[in-house]
C-alpha cells in the first residue's frame, strides 16, 4: 500500500538516492544520483563526509567490504530498492514524519535512519544522526571560559515552540504550562503571531541572545549563527516543527553548550545524555537562573557534553557504531 504524506502545505517531494561504490565513501565527491538527475546541496554534507571517511577507515582496517546508499526521504511513495550485489548501508535521511518502511528492503541492507524515534530491538532499521549544518559544525568553538554569549536561541516562531516565547512575553490569555493539543497550539501561534509582535528578548539574562523568526532559516546568515554558538554556553533546543530531535542538538552538543531540551526519544544518542529535558517549559528560566548562579555546575555540564560528543555522537564515534553492525550482518550469498 502506498502511503501519502499528510496534508502539510511545506511537503515536497525530495525523494532521492545516492549511490556509492569503490574506494572512498566522500560525499558528494564519490556519489552518483539514482535518477540520473544533479545531486540537490544537503546541508549536513559536512557531518556524512567526515562521518563517511572515518567509516572507510574503520571497515578497511576490519577487511570487511560495504557500499554505502543515501536516501533522502520525503516523496509520496517510496522508491523500490533492488537487491544490491553486496552488503550495503543506506542512510535514510529527512524522514521526520517516519515514513519510510525498511521492512520490504533486501536483506542486503543495513538501514541507518534519522528521526527513528519507532526504533526497536527488532527494528530493521538502526538510528542515526540528524548532524549538523556545515557552517556551524566548521565554527571554531570559544574555549567555555572566555564565552560571551550566556544564553542563546535563534528560529522559528512555530505552534511547538509557543511555550517557549509566553515565558519571555508574559501573554495572560495562555496557561503558564505547556499546551498538550496541537489544535491549540496552533490557534495559540497564530493570536501570538497577530496579538504579540515581540520577538527578540536578548535582555531576559545578562549577555544573551534569544530571538524568534518569521520562518524558517529567516534569521541569523548560517556563519552568524555558527560562531554565536560556538560562543553560547547555555543553548535553548526546542522542537522542530514535527520532531523533538532536531540539528540544533546535534550543533550545540558539538560545541559543548549546556543543553535545555524538550525530552529526547531514547535512542543511543540521546539515552543517558547529560542534556536537561523540560517536560513544562514554564521551568525553562529558573533552571537557566541556577545555571548562571552555578558557574561550577556549568562547567561541569560542559565537559560532560563534550565527552558524550566525543564518545557517542562525533562522527568517529558514529563511523564506529555503523562498523560494528555491519560487521555483524551476514554477507549476501549469491
Amino acid at each position: 500500500m502506498t502511503r501519502k504524506p499528510p496534508d502539510f502545505p511545506n511537503w515536497h517531494d525530495i525523494s532521492a538516492t545516492y549511490f556509492m561504490q569503490g574506494d572512498s565513501y566522500t560525499f558528494p565527491d564519490n556519489a552518483s544520483g539514482g535518477n540520473g538527475g544533479p545531486i540537490p546541496d544537503l546541508s549536513c554534507g559536512l557531518f556524512l563526509s567526515r562521518c563517511l571517511h572515518h567509516l572507510n577507515s574503520e571497515l578497511a582496517s576490519r577487511n570487511v567490504t560495504s557500499n554505502v546508499e543515501i536516501h533522502v526521504a520525503g516523496g509520496a511513495t517510496q522508491p523500490i530498492f533492488n537487491p544490491p550485489k553486496q552488503k550495503t548501508a543506506l542512510i535514510v535521511l529527512a524522514d521526520e514524519r517516519e515514513l519510510f518502511n525498511a521492512y520490504p528492503l533486501p536483506q542486503e541492507y543495513i538501514v541507518f535512519k534519522s528521526y527513528s524515534e519507532k526504533h526497536t530491538a527488532d527494528s530493521r532499521e538502526h538510528p542515526f544522526p540528524v548532524g549538523y549544518f556545515d557552517a556551524a559544525g566548521s565554527a571554531e568553538p570559544v574555549p567555555f571560559s572566555e564565552r560571551s554569549v550566556n544564553v542563546f536561541f535563534s528560529g522559528f516562531l512555530n505552534r511547538n515552540r509557543v511555550d517557549i516565547y509566553k515565558q519571555f512575553r508574559r501573554i495572560p490569555w495562555l496557561p503558564t504550562k505547556n499546551l498538550v493539543n496541537q489544535h491549540a497550539k496552533e490557534i495559540a501561534r497564530r493570536l501570538v503571531d497577530k496579538l504579540c509582535p515581540e520577538r527578540t528578548f536578548h535582555h531576559a539574562f545578562p549577555d544573551s541572545r534569544i530571538s524568534f523568526t518569521e520562518g524558517f532559516a529567516k534569521g541569523l546568515n548560517p556563519a552568524e549563527y555558527g560562531a554565536l554558538l560556538a560562543n553560547t554556553r547555555i543553548a535553548i533546543c526546542p522542537p522542530g516543527f514535527v520532531s523533538h530531535e532536531t540539528i540544533r542538538h546535534w550543533e550545540a552538543m558539538k560545541h559543548g553548550c549546556v543543553i535545555i531540551s524538550a525530552p529526547l526519544p531514547p535512542s543511543r544518542f540521546y539515552r543517558g545524555a547529560p542534556l536537561i529535558e523540560l517536560r513544562d517549559w514554564s521551568k525553562l528560566k529558573s533552571v537557566i537562573q541556577e545555571l548562571l548562579n552555578d558557574p561550577a555546575e556549568l562547567l561541569l555540564r560542559h565537559e560532560s557534553t563534550l565527552r558524550w560528543w566525543q564518545d557517542m555522537c562525533s562522527e568517529k564515534a558514529v563511523a564506529l557504531y555503523m562498523a560494528n553492525i555491519l560487521c555483524q550482518a551476514p554477507s549476501p550469498q549469491r
